[in-house]
């Protein structure tokens, strides 16, 4: 029971809030207020009950089969009634603030609603006196506000001691900023600027093909013992057959006798 009243007034709060802030509409919005209102009496009125119940002098089953555990629940109970109670207070508080601020702003809406009809219609200065009271205001809200800077006195800055307490004041709300100076870079080496030139020999793998066309060689031994113009060591010369099997597989023959050398294990090839 207490927790589902605490639940109920919870929610009546959020739904009064919700409505007072996201209704766009004043009539709805009022309507809808007075109903959460009756809402809040009628939990009023439920928890009011429950305490009579509860308090009833007379032999009731509370009073008949009073123990420990349930003395324990009415005291729990009353407290979570009796915190409910005044969350209602304060409910219908708010609920009376709100319904008077929509009345205020209803009038208000109502006399614009009056004056753009006049205005419209170009009967305004004819059936109401706004000229002589506009002329007897001399209200400034609607104007821009403008900012104008203040510069300081060189002089008033060195010489008087409130400046200096003002600056130092300031400067020690903004010590923790960090000031970051760019770094210039270093000028560039000359050695960066210098010419080179890098040469770099390339196996051209159709030339080796064409040259092992021309032989009655296996692929495997003619590859181990090519000039290459540079060093190839024994696994970039494997590497190299299986490039060459790979792009140019039409024109070669692989047989179905292997044989080792260096611990590689390969397929005798030769040319078609």
């Amino acid at each position: 029971m207490g927790l589902v009243t605490l639940r109920s007034v919870v929610d009546l709060r959020r739904n009064i809030e919700n409505t007072f802030k996201n209704e766009s509409n004043y009539k709805n919005k009022q309507l809808k207020l007075e109903h959460l209102d009756e809402k809040r009496t009628i939990v009023t009125n439920l928890i009011q009950q429950t305490l009579t119940l509860i308090n009833e002098e007379e032999i009731t089953f509370f009073n008949r089969a009073l123990d420990e555990e349930l003395n324990r629940i009415i005291i729990e109970l009353k407290h979570q009634l009796g915190e409910c109670s005044h969350n209602l207070i304060e409910i219908e508080k708010q609920i009376i603030d709100f319904l008077n601020q929509i009345k205020q702003q209803g009038k208000f809406l109502e006399k614009l609603r009056k004056l753009k009809y006049l205005k419209d219609n170009f009967t305004i200065e004819a059936e109401t006196d706004i000229k002589q009271i506009v002329s007897n205001k001399n209200h400034v809200i609607f104007e821009g506000r403008t900012n104008q800077s203040l510069n300081l006195s060189i002089n008033f800055l060195r010489e008087d001691e409130r400046a200096f307490e003002a600056i130092k004041r300031i400067a020690k709300q903004h010590k923790d900023r960090l000031l970051f100076k760019p770094e210039i870079a270093d000028s560039i080496s000359n050695e960066y600027l210098e010419y080179s030139i890098e040469e770099e020999i390339m196996i051209n793998l159709e030339e080796v093909r064409n040259r092992f066309v021309a032989t009655s060689d296996n692929l495997f031994n003619f590859i181990l013992n090519y000039d290459f113009s540079k060093d190839v060591d024994f696994n970039e010369r494997v590497t190299i057959f299986c490039q060459i099997i790979s792009q140019y597989e039409q024109e070669l023959k692989v047989k179905d006798n292997f044989q080792i050398t260096n611990g590689i294990e390969y397929a005798m090839v030769f040319s078609k």
